[in-house]
């Protein structure tokens, strides 16, 4: 008689078979399980956040519609579909918070050097990363690309909107402003050497990483909730108002452009010649990106690159509204970004990017939208409306002298 010793003996399979059965259950139990736990701790602060930021989300919608629909309603052909910088904003709303825990890793491997480093980075995840803190910056995250691309959207046709028909004025305005002089002939004496300059545009380049550095902080702050509030309300009316409306009533392209727009003697001409003979001993990147942005418009009658707009200058606005949010929660902070909005007001002038007077009308505008905007927030039917009846929504205790808790 053969016998077939690859087969199990009788029962053995039932048995193998109830045993995975039963095990597929408890893990479907144990997920389940940790699934609900992990609703239950994030659904309250996720839902205090979607209420804290109603008025944020309802501004960030009216924003797309009107990207969607405003040109065509206007009757401005547009051959880029709207969204179409949304991948690199979402990109850099990812980068925004992988480079901060990449730099924060390396600082902790070089600096600190504790034995168990895995240990060590997650008991600071766990310390820093909490349920409170994850749902109140969820949608700001969530929701920055479609702002950006949708001011972005309306940069670029800017043009269309409104052909470049103020630079002339403004540059007369900003020589009576400064006694009848141009502003970059009174920076000319301090600032017009190759090194100098090239430290200048470094600084100016430095804003795109403010820029994302605030956000970031603002994002996962749990100080302050107005002040908060009152800064994101702040950021995305700037660039709306200020950045959009405001660059399309005062269509200028600014000094770098000022004679091949106008077709008048230039008086920039010699700022450009200088720019120009000093990246030959030190790098002046600003010169390529203008170029870039010229030869855009030269081929499409609106730069397809980020668009160029001279009045109000953005740069001044955002970092003004970083001073502003800064000397609420510290002063010596506030300071700070006051000294670098300087810089890059200097910046936006010897570089040829902007009149002085577009920085004045962009730190002046986005001085009134805060105080606009917190006054709004103060309104007790406001309050009521994002925090609640019984929060502490009117903390706005003066700046300490210390920096403040994230």
């Amino acid at each position: 008689m053969s016998i077939d010793y690859a087969a199990p003996p009788s029962g053995i399979e039932s048995k193998v078979s109830a045993a995975q059965g039963e095990d597929q259950r408890s893990a479907s139990i144990g997920a389940g399980e940790a699934l609900g736990y992990l609703w239950r701790r994030a659904y309250p602060p996720l839902r205090r956040s979607l209420r804290a930021h109603l008025l944020f989300i309802a501004l960030i919608v009216v924003y797309v519609l009107a990207e969607l629909y405003l040109p065509a309603m206007l009757g401005i052909p547009t051959p880029l579909e709207p969204g179409f910088s949304y991948k690199f904003f979402a990109s850099m709303s990812g980068l925004t918070l992988a480079v901060p825990a990449c730099l924060y890793v390396f600082y902790v491997m070089i600096f600190l050097r504790p034995q168990r480093l895995t240990v060590h980075l997650a008991s600071d995840l766990q310390r820093f990363v909490n349920f409170e803190r994850v749902a109140m910056a969820t949608p700001v995250f969530i929701l920055f690309p479609f702002f950006g691309s949708a001011f972005s959207y309306f940069r670029i046709y800017i043009p269309k909107f409104h052909p470049f028909s103020w630079d002339a004025k403004l540059a007369e305005w900003d020589r009576w402003v400064h006694g009848g002089v141009n502003p970059w002939e009174l920076l000319q004496p301090v600032l017009g050497n190759p090194y100098v300059t090239t430290i200048v545009n470094g600084f100016y380049h430095l804003w795109f990483a403010a820029m994302f550095g605030v956000v970031l902080w603002q994002m996962g702050s749990l100080k302050r909730p107005l002040r908060r509030m009152q800064f994101f309300l702040t950021f995305v009316l700037i660039w709306a108002l200020l950045g959009n409306l405001g660059a399309t009533l005062m269509s200028s392209a600014g000094p770098v452009y000022y004679g091949r727009i106008t077709g008048l003697p230039d008086p920039f001409a010699p700022l450009m010649a200088y720019l120009h003979a000093a990246n030959e001993t030190s790098p002046v990147w600003a010169l390529n990106i203008q170029n870039m942005l010229w030869s855009s418009y030269s081929e499409n009658g609106m730069a397809l690159v980020g668009g160029m707009t001279a009045m109000p200058s953005m740069h001044t606005a955002t970092c003004t509204s970083f001073a502003l949010i800064a000397f609420a929660n510290d002063r010596r902070l506030g300071y700070l970004f006051a000294a670098f909005t300087v810089i890059i007001e200097i910046g936006a002038v010897h570089l040829g990017w902007h009149y002085a007077i577009d920085g004045y009308v962009a730190a002046i505008g986005t001085c009134l939208i805060w105080l606009a905007v917190g006054w709004v927030l103060r309104r007790e039917a406001i309050g009521r409306l994002l925090w609640g009846p019984d929060s502490e929504y009117q903390s706005t205790q003066p700046a300490s002298s210390t920096p403040a808790a994230a």
